[in-house]
């Protein structure tokens, strides 16, 4: 897994929103965590600034390195590592050994988390941090020592230190032990007095130690300020967020959380239109991420989670791993107007690893040869995009060529291929390619995917869009198109 996460990070220069975060864990590495957010940034990101601390974090000096990439991608390299060795443990654990290397198997060869595990973001951090926490989880309820609760409340604590979404670990975990009560009572049991209050101790110590966690990692600066004394940029703040209550949390991390709300509420700012299906819109739609996860997953993970859902499982296994999964999307779905990429939803995907891995575990009958034929298909699914996993779409659309017609932004075109580009052109001298012209213009034209479908301007390339269609690809992401000159016929053979 490392050789593909490096292998596929080659010759492609940081761009979007790697440099922004890098930068922001620069400024937090070398002026603390007072200094102001930018956006949405996490302290996370200072793992990926210490890998070019030396130099200064300067943008023409990585882009001038290979190593010097690798180095400030390594950290993100290292969070997809350590998910795929806690999904290894943990399945183990849940499904035997089977299971276990199962797992392992298909988070080495996960597209979502080969692509994302190597940019300069926070995604596949909270992803792994959402992961621990339900796993920690999971030991206490089997009757696991204070140590299993401790780490459930530091894996919380990191999973919002990596990404606002970590806050979706807490009603995660509130809603396991509601789902785990309702099947004790179901089951007979009756709640004894000290078992109530040796719960309700519990679930106090966790949110004291996961608050005090987050308010350590910013250096208590500016927590328990009042919520009059700030200057809330988002409408639902300043509607509800009122007063001389103290806000139990670190001002940098607040004042984040509020330009998130802002975000929501403005979606002209700072980002470009959603894009589903062939449609722009700026207020989502409730089945992107649900279409997200459908075309951009294995075809063959679908084949081994529904032969799980027929497999054994010790008791409350499925709602383990239903509820995450479950939650995070239903979030994203109906209450997150961007929907920029299936990483949005990273942290949900390790769940549908554990469903997989536990079909892949029952080798009965028939199962003996359909489970290493999933577990191959997936592999070479997914290899066969190589180096290029953010574009990964599986059989479901067709020709390659047509990602576009379905998703854009993050799921298709969010890396720089100016190396790839360049080297198909020097192929095909012939073609004389132009590359993202500005205005019609006959003979080969070569336009990313984000600016053809029109992400950031729905105008610019309307008349390709409209007039014609790709008959090529570089990277999957770079859609190449003939124009003919007026009259002229179909495009030359290549």
């Amino acid at each position: 897994m490392a050789a593909l996460l490096v292998s596929s990070s080659l010759h492609k220069r940081l761009v979007y929103d790697e440099y922004d975060n890098l930068s922001y864990g620069y400024r937090l590495l070398t002026k603390g965590p007072g200094v102001a957010p930018e956006g949405q940034r996490m302290p996370v990101l200072v793992f990926n600034a210490r890998g070019c601390a030396d130099t200064g974090c300067d943008l023409e000096k990585l882009n001038a390195s290979e190593g010097s990439r690798l180095l400030v991608r390594a950290a993100s390299m290292v969070f997809a590592l350590g998910l795929a060795v806690l999904l290894w443990r943990w399945a183990g654990r849940l499904f035997g050994a089977g299971g276990g290397l199962a797992a392992l198997w298909l988070a080495v060869f996960d597209p979502t988390l080969l692509a994302h595990g190597k940019q300069v973001t926070s995604d596949v951090a909270v992803a792994f941090f959402t992961a621990a926490a339900v796993a920690a989880y999971s030991r206490r309820r089997e009757g696991g020592a204070a140590w299993a609760l401790v780490a459930c409340a530091a894996a919380t604590a990191a999973a919002i230190l990596s990404k606002f979404s970590g806050l979706l670990v807490v009603p995660i975990l509130g809603t396991l032990a509601l789902v785990d009560l309702a099947r004790r009572l179901r089951a007979g049991e009756r709640p004894r007095a000290h078992h109530v209050g040796r719960a309700i101790a519990a679930a106090g110590a966790f949110a004291l130690l996961v608050v005090l966690l987050v308010n350590a990692a910013y250096l208590f600066r500016g927590s328990f300020r009042p919520a009059g004394d700030y200057a809330w940029k988002s409408e639902a703040f300043r509607r509800h967020v009122t007063g001389d209550v103290p806000v139990p949390l670190p001002r940098v991390f607040v004042q984040g959380l509020d330009y998130s709300s802002y975000l929501q509420e403005n979606p002209e700012r700072a980002r470009g239109y959603n894009y589903v299906l062939g449609e722009l819109n700026r207020d989502g739609r409730w089945y992107a991420f649900l279409l997200m996860v459908l075309l951009k997953t294995p075809l063959a993970v679908f084949g081994l989670v529904l032969l799980g859902a027929r497999s054994p499982a010790a008791a409350g296994t499925t709602a383990l791993l239903a509820v995450p999964f479950t939650l995070v999307i239903l979030f994203f779905s109906l209450c997150v107007d961007p929907q920029l990429g299936i990483r949005y939803v990273l942290p949900a995907l390790p769940f549908l690893t554990l469903a997989a891995a536990r079909g892949a575990a029952d080798r009965r009958g028939h199962r003996r040869w359909l489970v290493p034929l999933l577990l191959g298909w997936q592999a070479v699914s997914t290899i066969s995009y190589h180096p290029h996993f953010i574009p990964y779409f599986n059989e479901l659309i067709g020709r390659r060529v047509n990602a576009y017609r379905f998703l854009a932004d993050s799921n298709l075109d969010w890396e720089d291929h100016a190396y790839y580009v360049a080297a198909f052109q020097r192929r095909h001298p012939e073609m004389r390619i132009t590359l993202d012209p500005p205005a019609p213009r006959p003979g080969w034209v070569l336009v990313g995917a984000n600016d053809l479908v029109g992400i950031f301007d729905p105008e610019r390339y309307r008349w390709l869009r409209e007039g014609y269609s790709p008959v090529g690809h570089v990277a999957y992401s770079h859609l190449l198109f003939f124009v003919p000159e007026p009259a002229a016929g179909p495009a030359p053979p290549r």
